[in-house]
């Protein structure tokens, strides 16, 4: 009687070849997304479940159509964060305040326009970012549900944006 790899222990993990999978991943993930950035994220994700599921995978030699199933599975992931993300940013952009509230003084309307001026200028994540967090009053936790990322992604990334809002605004580093 043979011996199956889950009875002996032996799943010929140790003979997979990691780099041609890994080659194998970015492929596909770059096939779906287009975007080489997400694609690599997307890539090293389908990595990771790979090898955290290896034991899953009991048929020998298909260890390479396995892992690209789960870097396309990734990929649409990542296409459906990006599609609700463009989602939130298409609504949060509509529901801006077209008027001014009656009483400001021209010095804060001047801050307001270069405020929202360069709000417009950043990148349509970035811009997401501020406005789930400030114009919803969204806490962090609840920023980086929706924007499919991690909690301290959002921290820093959010600190870094408040951070060239300022230099934009103080006329620092000119």
């Amino acid at each position: 009687m043979q011996n199956s790899p889950t009875l002996n222990g032996d799943h010929g993990w140790d003979s997979w070849d990691w780099t041609a999978l890994s080659t194998s991943c970015l492929r596909e993930a770059r096939r779906v997304l287009g975007s080489e950035q997400d694609a690599e994220e997307a890539a090293q994700d389908a990595l990771l479940r790979a090898w955290r599921g290896r034991a899953r995978q009991r048929e020998a030699g298909a260890e390479i159509w396995w892992v690209r199933r789960i870097a396309r599975n990734e990929a649409l992931r990542k296409l459906a964060q990006r599609a609700r993300a463009q989602d939130l940013y298409t609504e949060a952009s509509d529901e801006l305040l077209d008027g001014v509230p009656a009483g400001q003084d021209v010095s804060q309307l001047a801050e307001i326009i270069d405020l929202r001026e360069a709000i417009a200028e950043l990148a349509p994540g970035d811009a997401l970012l501020l406005r789930l967090r400030y114009e919803r009053d969204l806490t962090q936790p609840r920023v980086a549900r929706l924007a499919g990322m991690p909690e301290g992604t959002v921290k820093i990334r959010l600190h870094r944006i408040r951070g060239r809002l300022r230099e934009r605004l103080t006329g620092e580093n000119d």
